[in-house]
């Protein structure tokens, strides 16, 4: 191997990046730049240094070969594993036997196809393991070349192994950058650009390193002109010096087959197969193409690699060789004439297949593509996304099933099988929208289709994207008519796990939509199926289901026996997928259910529990971890504990809204709206809104509830009582009417504060009044069921409350004791910022001589911590009515504010009246506020417009409105 020149700085980053253990190096740089000399050198640095070393590279197949760089990787290290493998659960063995199924030893290879995005999460944790353990005894260094042939999930692992804690684990990545790369990639590049991520970017070598490349003196005319033509690109420079003859060629690609061409003809067959496959190729498998003896293609394999124009593999020289450069490989196949390159291809395609490595079936089929064989391509690409799925690269295999549904000739059957296999991997890698446009698409085709199995299916699949998980909102009723045809046809089939499936989805659809007690029929069906076809998955999905319904139609005891009959249905295989997707369900349920008991602490528990066992599980991911995080933060938030349920949601929902995460969203802006940033929360629930989401009725409640709160703290009620009356409206009539107490007390607060406004402009109050009676009919529509106290719904009584207090603050009679009894309740439920707000709404009715006043402020301000909007208007009323919030000494009254200089002259008193005067308000209603006569109220406003020199009230609201005056 010949010297590395140029690059000593580059190579010294990188080896300090291996001593300090830095997680990421990535390397980019044009093609021929150096990437893989440079990083060459450096793996061998490590292995000096006593690093366990592997090294792969991508592919540049038309389809990529999912996690194919880590399946050689594991290869590699296998020899330093010792004991690691016996001492990891049988789960992580199983993760680690789908990449490399020798590893599995006795272990059994598994073979079924897995059903969720989560197991992929288990699988990288397992790689994760055994790259920590065996960096626990030696530093570990794993090269990964041509990061711009990397498929999806390979990239999903780099970054899970980016960021989890493996010990001293260092990743070097090599990657083009001389043009545009895949979306994927390119937003995996974007991602790694922080601190910790070591940086090398190649440019051209100096002048004085091509002459040191070249061997002459940096003076030399030649190095000028070499610098000139190759712009200091060592490979280019290479094979400039490398030419016969005083000219070279006119294009680099004629130089590099001038060289292939010196070479005997059966070097050049050899190398033709070489280059159009791509990757390294043993002579065993040349021969199998070309026809050739074993011995013919040995010799001529030798001529190649001793005129540098084939190379063997660096990582594991006993896959065969590789053409020297991608560049000379391009222009070797595309010197062949088309039907010798589709004969190479052809042969290829059964050299492989012959090999029955399922692993190879997307690149077997990507040679039989461009050898024009369709049918063999559509058996190779049915095998390659069957593979796909096995390794839980879920993207992989419904871009492979799409790709074969296009090539299918045995009918529409087949083609409909495909397309609902290629939804549930689209949906199960997140890809929601092509999942959704592809279900309206497949049953469009097949709606008609007399296979009554396929059908139901493509029903079923198409009734839960309309009812559930439709991005928009789909005609009345559609989902109904899919879910009850699909029902008819399921019931005339054998019963089998799909079936109770199938069940469990209808009634989980029609529960959330109307809260229909018929469902409980339906998943106690679900149940019998699912137990007499030994699927206790499905089982327990159906109890999950059965204990929604009693917590909230029975007793709630009943509901957590449901729960537990569902957890002991994995009793028996501790540590198994069964058992931890089994937890997983239960403690999404039982965490809600808590929470929506009152029981704060307990349910917050009960989710972050969960959230560890499915960290520790690598299957923290997707719309099920998005609601265990919800359920833990909002009970944190509820008791008043910001901070902690800031901490949870830390790290999750930090892009833009999406359909699985929306949740999270809401609940981080309320987190904004506690620590004073209201219009981020404002802007948060707006990108929420704009997602347009539809779905069933009860996630329209849990949206709406969220969506509410912004624009009321921003100022913006008409807003709120937007939202609140087209949920109402959406609600009437069926059972979810009894979840609605809250969104009726929102939507009073928010005609309370549009009369407040009203009067105190003397402004029309015909809107705000016509929207109280607005709400009150819908409540009257709803027989007053949303305040009928419940044992399952703890916050009825608050809820209530609440109601009554808002409605009567909205039609101009407020009531001080309404407020006081919504605190207590709030108190008794502990929720300290609701009774922080009902405390400071009393507050405001009181007179600063009612001997309440100033227990009632200061109790306010107690419960407000952590809320920050609330804390501000506390102080505000603890100011205008002179309370210190801190006591005094015994017996000591009430404390004046020191009096604040501003450029006006103002004393604090004053600020606040201009405060006032500024919102429009009368003499009279100044005065109340401040708890002063209107006649003194006069006299504060004479002097404030003295001061300001203004000619009227207006004049004067404008000025502080601009000298930023009005917020004392």
């Amino acid at each position: 191997m010949t010297r590395l020149v140029g690059r000593q700085d580059e190579l010294r980053a990188i080896e300090h990046a291996v001593r300090s253990a830095r997680r990421l190096v990535v390397v980019t740089g044009e093609v021929g730049i150096g990437k893989t000399r440079l990083v060459t050198d450096a793996a061998q640095g490590a292995r000096e240094l006593g690093a366990a070393v592997a090294e792969a590279t991508f592919l540049p197949l038309g389809v990529r070969l999912p996690l194919l760089p880590f399946t050689e990787i594991l290869r590699v290290l296998e020899p330093t594993f010792g004991g690691i493998l016996a001492d990891l659960p049988a789960h992580t063995r199983d993760g680690l036997a789908r990449l490399v199924p020798e590893l599995a030893g006795d272990h059994e290879i598994p073979g079924t196809v897995p059903a969720n995005e989560w197991q992929r999460r288990r699988m990288f944790t397992a790689v994760g393991q055994v790259l920590s353990r065996i960096a626990a005894r030696r530093p570990v260094v794993a090269v990964v070349e041509d990061l711009h042939w990397a498929d999806e999930a390979t990239l999903d692992l780099l970054t899970y192994l980016r960021a989890a804690p493996l010990g001293p684990v260092t990743l070097i990545v090599t990657c083009r950058d001389d043009e545009p790369l895949e979306p994927p990639v390119a937003r995996w590049l974007e991602q790694v650009r922080r601190p910790e991520t070591t940086r090398v970017e190649l440019t051209g070598l100096s002048r004085t390193a091509l002459a040191e490349l070249a061997g002459l003196p940096p003076d030399s005319p030649s190095i000028g002109e070499l610098a000139r033509r190759t712009q200091g690109n060592p490979f280019f420079a290479q094979e400039l010096l490398a030419a016969e003859g005083d000219r070279p060629p006119r294009a680099l690609t004629d130089l590099l087959l001038a060289r292939s061409r010196r070479a005997g003809p059966a070097a050049r067959t050899v190398l033709a197969v070489l280059a159009v496959a791509a990757r390294p190729v043993t002579e065993a498998l040349a021969a199998r193409v070309t026809g050739m003896t074993p011995a013919e293609v040995a010799s001529a394999t030798h001529e190649l690699v001793d005129a540098k124009l084939a190379v063997p593999d660096r990582a594991r020289p006993e896959l065969g060789c590789r053409v020297q450069h991608a560049l000379l490989a391009e222009a070797v196949a595309g010197a062949l004439l088309a039907d010798e390159r589709r004969a190479v291809h052809a042969g290829l395609a059964a050299a492989l297949r012959d090999l029955r490595d399922p692993a190879l079936s997307a690149e077997i089929a990507g040679h039989w593509s461009a050898a024009g064989r369709p049918r063999e391509e559509f058996a190779a690409l049915v095998d390659a996304a069957e593979h796909s799925h096995r390794l839980c690269a879920f993207s992989s295999a419904a871009d492979l099933w799409q790709r074969a549904v296009h090539l299918t000739a045995d009918g529409p059957d087949i083609a409909g099988a495909l397309r609902v296999r290629t939804i549930d991997a689209l949906r199960a890698c997140g890809r929601d929208i092509e999942a959704e446009v592809l279900t309206e698409e497949t049953y469009a085709l097949h709606r008609d289709s007399g296979d009554r199995e396929l059908l139901a299916a493509i029903l079923h699949r198409t009734a839960w994207t309309r009812g559930v998980i439709a991005q928009r909102e789909p005609p009345p009723g559609t989902a109904d008519g899919l879910f009850e045809h699909a029902a008819e046809l399921f019931e005339a089939l054998p019963e089998t796990a799909t079936q109770a499936r199938f069940l469990a989805d209808h009634a989980r659809f029609r529960w959330m939509n109307n809260c229909d007690i018929r469902s409980e029929q339906i998943y106690r069906r679900a149940v019998e199926v699912a137990e007499r076809c030994g699927a206790p998955l499905e089982a327990a999905d159906a109890l999950t289901g059965l204990a929604d319904i009693a917590f909230l139609t029975g007793d709630p005891a009943d509901g957590f026996a449901l729960l537990d009959r569902a957890s002991e249905v994995a009793r028996t295989e501790p540590d198994s997928d069964l058992s931890l997707r089994v937890g997983f369900m239960t403690a999404e349920c039982r965490s809600n259910a808590l929470y929506r008991m009152g029981r704060l602490d307990e349910g917050s528990w009960v989710a972050l529990d969960g959230l560890e066992r499915a960290r520790r599980a690598g299957t923290l991911s997707g719309y099920p971890a998005a609601v265990l995080h919800h359920n833990a933060a909002e009970p944190l938030l509820e008791m008043g504990r910001v901070d902690a349920a800031a901490a949870v949601l830390a790290g999750v929902g930090d892009g833009p809204p999406q359909a699985d995460d929306w949740n999270l969203h809401l609940l981080r802006a309320q987190v904004e709206i506690c620590r004073g940033a209201v219009g981020e929360a404002v802007a948060r629930t707006r990108a929420v809104e704009s997602l347009g989401l539809a779905g069933p009725r009860i996630w329209v409640y849990e949206r709406v509830r969220l969506l509410c709160r912004a624009p009321l703290w921003a100022g913006d009620p008409a807003r709120a009582l937007g939202h609140v009356e087209e949920a109402l409206a959406l609600f009437r009539g069926c059972a979810v009417e009894i979840y609605c107490g809250e969104l009726l007390a929102l939507g009073a607060r928010a005609v309370a504060d549009m009369a407040e406004t009203a009067r105190a402009r003397r402004g029309d109050l015909s809107e705000a009044l016509a929207g109280a009676d607005r709400l009150r009919d819908a409540l009257d529509a709803m027989g007053g069921r949303p305040f009928r106290e419940h044992p399952f719904l703890a916050t009825i009584p608050g809820d209530r409350a609440d109601w009554d207090a808002e409605i009567a603050r909205a039609r101009g009679v407020p009531d001080a004791d309404a407020w006081e009894a919504a605190a207590r309740v709030w108190e008794g439920l502990g929720r300290p910022h609701r009774r922080a707000y009902a405390l400071w709404r009393r507050g405001l009715l009181l007179t600063r001589r009612d001997p309440a006043a100033v227990d009632t402020v200061r109790a306010a301000a107690s419960a407000a911590t952590g809320m920050a909007p609330l804390e501000s208007a506390v102080r505000r009323l603890a100011q205008r009515a002179r309370i210190t919030l801190s006591p005094g000494p015994a017996g000591a009254g009430p404390v004046v504010d020191s009096p604040v200089v501003d450029p006006f002259g103002l004393t604090a008193r004053e600020r606040l009246v201009l405060g006032l005067l500024a919102e429009g308000r009368t003499n009279a209603q100044i005065g109340a506020a401040l708890f002063m006569s209107p006649k003194t109220a006069s006299v504060h406003v004479s002097r404030i417009l003295r001061k300001l020199d203004a000619s009227n009230r207006v004049e004067a609201a404008a000025m502080a409105e601009r000298a930023g005056l009005t917020g004392a």
